[in-house]
């Protein structure tokens, strides 16, 4: 078992079960409605201090005023500076309350012991029962934990974090699922990995409510997480360090609803598809309806790649100075005769200006685009709008010629191009040198810029997850050439017909 989560668990045995009289009511948790679980968190192994908390049950007050369905409180001492006292004192303070123990459990004691102090949830963790010689029992003690739980009226929580440990808990046939963001060996966030399970949890567990876990930063966070079809959060460190907590969830909780409410093709495609062999392919600087027909027609020969729905995406330039700019109209117009390609996603792309954003979002309201492409980003607000508070689907370009041109981005992936006079659409690669610098920082490797036949198979190599096409497919600028289309998606599914 690698580190972190190993030397959490040795240190965790070493501690000894504990008693007390339980005086509180059993409350289970209700599932009906967008489930808030607002965490008591301390400190982290990878964020360290996080906040001092030295009233838990106030703070566990403004969580519950401003929504929360249940209250997680960290019991480990030793890397989350909690403990089983404070989930006692939440509870004592809050008896109506649903409190989960959020710890590394492995003996049956610990259900008891959670009882005890009060918890009406337990957090079972699937990464510490998953392996070969598992020292913690394996499945059979995962199971005998969860009916524990189940015997003394607590609800069990159960977290996975890939697609093994859905596997492996499916035949508990639990009632209420975690997906964690992040993994607990090395403690690195995988976002798209994380959205990616939603579809395989429903599939196998339908009896399921599944809520995400960990990376959540701001209320986007939220309307993504509800657009994907999540029952709720676990949310910590975000609610801990804000000063208006109770604001703050209230905010957040609207924004997941938000989401819930605006169901949007791209986001539940567009993990998907990155997270698939043959990864995301767009299509940018569409200029007119014959190009726009021809490119979906052609895109129809990576159908077989892709299990269901969306497979590739047109982009539509809204930049007056760009030579491949097509005005609104047009876009409507495509947007009509591409209803026939119902798989091809549609994508908005501008820069920062208001009457752009404005436009854009308008255009995606109505349904005419599934996603808005903001070109140059350079901080969190763009076209008037912040982005960390934004109800629409949309992904970050990034220019960049070196790994310091990339700043801290805010949606799930970011698209990096090249620099250039416009800010991209020059025909100029990125060196390779710098994305392999940049693979650790964006996890999900995204590139435009002068991406096409020649260098399209060392982009795959060096694990290029989405390309943006534009220039190198085209006869003159503005026009698209069905020949160099060709051959550019033979080299793809050539690749693709490798990793089937």
């Amino acid at each position: 078992m690698p580190t972190i989560l190993k030397e959490i668990l040795d240190k965790k045995q070493k501690v000894a079960l504990r008693s007390c009289e339980r005086t509180t009511p059993l409350n289970a948790p209700n599932l009906d409605s967008t489930f808030m679980i607002a965490e008591i968190k301390r400190a982290s192994p990878s964020a360290g201090n996080i906040g001092v908390i030295p009233n838990p049950s106030a703070l566990a007050k403004e969580y519950l005023q401003g929504g929360a369905g249940a209250i997680s409180v960290l019991c480990e001492n030793d890397y989350f500076k909690g403990d089983l006292e404070d989930l006692k004192e939440v509870k004592l303070a809050n008896p109506n309350a649903c409190v989960l123990r959020k710890d590394f459990v492995t003996q049956l004691g610990q259900i008891k012991e959670a009882y005890d102090f009060g918890a009406d949830m337990v957090l079972l963790i699937a990464a510490v029962f998953i392996g070969k010689n598992n020292p913690y029992g394996g499945f059979l003690q995962l199971r005998a934990l969860y009916e524990k739980c189940l015997e003394l009226g607590l609800t069990p929580l159960v977290e996975v974090h890939n697609a093994l440990e859905v596997d492996f808990i499916t035949p508990l046939g639990a009632k209420l699922i975690g997906i964690n963001s992040r993994n607990l060996h090395t403690f690195v966030i995988d976002r798209i990995q994380a959205y990616c399970l939603l579809n395989q949890i429903q599939a196998k567990n339908p009896q399921s409510k599944v809520i995400f876990e960990s990376s959540l930063l701001c209320n986007f966070d939220g309307f993504i997480v509800g657009n994907l079809g999540f029952n709720g959060i676990l949310c910590g460190s975000y609610l801990v360090k804000n000063h208006k907590p109770k604001l703050a969830l209230e905010k957040l909780k609207r924004a997941i609803e938000c989401g819930k409410n605006s169901p949007n093709a791209f986001y539940q495609n567009v993990f998907r598809l990155l997270n698939s062999p043959l990864g995301f392919l767009k299509i940018c600087g569409i200029t007119n309806t014959q190009d726009a027909l021809m490119c979906a027609e052609a895109l129809q020969e990576l159908k077989p790649f892709y299990a269901k729905d969306k497979i590739a995406a047109l982009g539509f330039i809204i930049e007056p100075k760009s030579p491949r700019y097509i005005a609104i109209e047009y876009i409507r117009e495509i947007a009509r005769e591409l209803e026939r390609f119902s798989n091809i996603l549609k994508i908005i792309v501008l820069k920062d200006d208001e009457n752009q954003m404005q436009t854009a979002i308008e255009l995606y309201q109505e349904g005419v685009v599934d996603a808005l492409q903001l070109h140059s980003v350079k901080d969190s607000c763009f076209g008037g709008v912040e982005l960390r508070e934004a109800d629409f689907a949309f992904y970050e370009v990034w220019n960049v010629e070196c790994a310091e041109d990339l700043g801290k981005f805010i949606s799930p992936f970011v698209l990096l191009d090249s620099k250039s006079a416009l800010g991209g659409g020059s025909g100029k690669g990125i060196d390779l040198d710098v994305l392999e610098s940049l693979k650790a920082r964006v996890q999900t490797l995204c590139v435009a810029g002068g991406v096409g036949v020649d260098n399209v198979e060392s982009l795959r190599q060096i694990g290029a997850k989405m390309l943006d096409i534009n220039s190198s497919i085209e006869s003159k600028v503005g026009k698209k050439d069905s020949v160099k289309l060709q051959k550019l998606l033979a080299i793809l599914k050539k690749r693709g017909e490798m990793c089937v």
